[in-house]
């Protein structure tokens, strides 16, 4: 089931997140601080943030925003899944269901980041495969070695 995320989901997000392996602790941190202020203010606007659960279990979450200063672009800041849940269809199903959500709030094109580092790799395929292309590399952005990957797609046809 996808729903909305609550405040008392947010330790499980953040282990979650953890778990996955691919995450620096300052960017688990980060993530708590956007949680923060998502239940805290950001929930009332333009910002989104689904839980996907089964059987009571949460398995996965997704977090997107309006890309300010761009007329209807989005970005999808966070999607993780449980890694013992992944290559089950979950990251899919998010990524629709926000893609779904941003084209109701009239969004033209979809923005997604990550990092060129090998291990990433996988999350590179899975953009690729869902139609994302990539519009740029910024080389050494995250640190010395790591690269900003980005990929655009467009949400209005």
């Amino acid at each position: 089931m996808i729903r909305p995320t609550h405040i008392d989901d947010t330790p499980r997000l953040l282990a979650l997140t953890a778990a996955t392996g691919m995450f620096r602790p300052l960017e688990v941190d980060t993530l708590a601080e956007v949680l923060d202020d998502y239940h805290t203010v950001n929930h009332q606007g333009d910002h989104a943030c689904i839980t996907v659960e089964v059987a009571h279990e949460i398995i996965g979450f997704a977090y997107w925003a309006p890309a300010a200063m761009t007329d209807r672009g989005w970005y999808l800041y966070w999607i993780v899944v449980d890694p013992a849940r992944q290559g089950q269809g979950w990251g899919t199903k998010m990524l629709r269901f926000a893609e779904q959500a941003m084209q109701q709030n009239g969004g033209r094109m979809l923005f997604v980041e990550t990092s060129g580092m090998d291990i990433y790799e996988p999350t590179r395929r899975f953009y690729r495969k869902h139609d994302y292309n990539e519009q740029g590399r910024v080389a050494d952005y995250y640190a010395d070695g790591d690269d900003q990957v980005i990929f655009a797609r467009r949400l209005d046809g």
